[in-house]
């Protein structure tokens, strides 16, 4: 069975208490809840066992230890025959949404006797790992004069997106800002962007929109790669910043 602390009526009380612990960028996570899996069995003769899956919504990048402890342990009457127990409890990661999931064995055995509740916390550590994107944005001056030195002369130009890609599309996630801006002597511009802390783990690209820039004869203006799918990356916390994720403006002609 799988229950999920976002829907109403299976997890009462989940809670998540932060505290930093003030080295190396670890924090202190504990999470508390109680679990209803309301799991019912008709059987005197055999225990019935039954793994509970608690999707506790809380990204697993970052995790570094974990322990975890649920409040029933095991109730059990050989005269009356009936048994509540849980046997074990792990803590695993969805390899879908990539968040942590609780998981206990359930084992229930009695005539008509139901699992309705038991209690649970799991304690973690966990390491912040920030992940940056970055690069450059390439254009020549003919096609657009920056206003002023730094960012702010090309306030408004650019939209900057990081966005995960699905079997259905791209889903913006992140967007990205200009932090500098310099013209070479060979008349061309380029703006240094950054996208701070894009989600880890996914398949992402990078797409650069602009707004501004124009030229006789061009009609359309846009961003791409320097280099075949150098706009696509992957961020792990082994890997958590892609540097070198450049664009250059591709000019299309008005054939008319």
């Amino acid at each position: 069975m799988q229950l999920d602390v976002m829907t109403p009526g299976n997890v009462a009380g989940h809670s998540v208490l932060r505290a930093d612990l003030a080295i190396g960028g670890r924090q202190l996570v504990v999470i508390s809840g109680i679990a209803c899996p309301g799991w019912k069995v008709d059987d005197d003769d055999e225990a019935q066992r039954q793994e509970c899956r608690v999707l506790l919504r809380e990204p697993a990048d970052d995790l570094e230890t974990a322990t975890v402890h649920v409040g029933l342990a095991s109730i059990g009457n050989d005269d009356t025959a009936w048994v509540f127990a849980t046997d074990m409890a792990r803590v695993e990661v969805d390899p879908t949404t990539e968040e942590l999931v609780l998981v206990v064995n359930l084992a229930l055995m009695g005539d008509v006797s139901t699992l309705n509740r038991f209690s649970y916390q799991v304690v973690l550590t966990t390491v912040k790992v920030v992940a940056e994107i970055s690069g450059t944005i390439s254009w020549p001056k003919v096609f657009f004069a920056p206003s002023a030195p730094g960012p702010s002369g090309v306030s408004g130009v650019f939209t900057i997106q990081a966005n995960v890609r699905h079997s259905t599309g791209l889903e913006p996630v992140t967007p990205g800002q200009v932090v500098d801006v310099t013209v070479d002597d060979g008349g061309d511009c380029h703006a240094r962007y950054r996208i701070t802390e894009p989600p880890k783990n996914k398949d992402l690209l990078v797409t650069v929109a602009q707004r501004g820039l124009a030229a006789p004869g061009v009609d359309n203006i846009e961003f791409g790669p320097t280099s075949p799918g150098g706009d696509e990356t992957r961020l792990t916390n082994a890997h958590p910043v892609d540097s070198d994720v450049n664009f250059v403006a591709v000019a299309f002609e008005d054939p008319h």
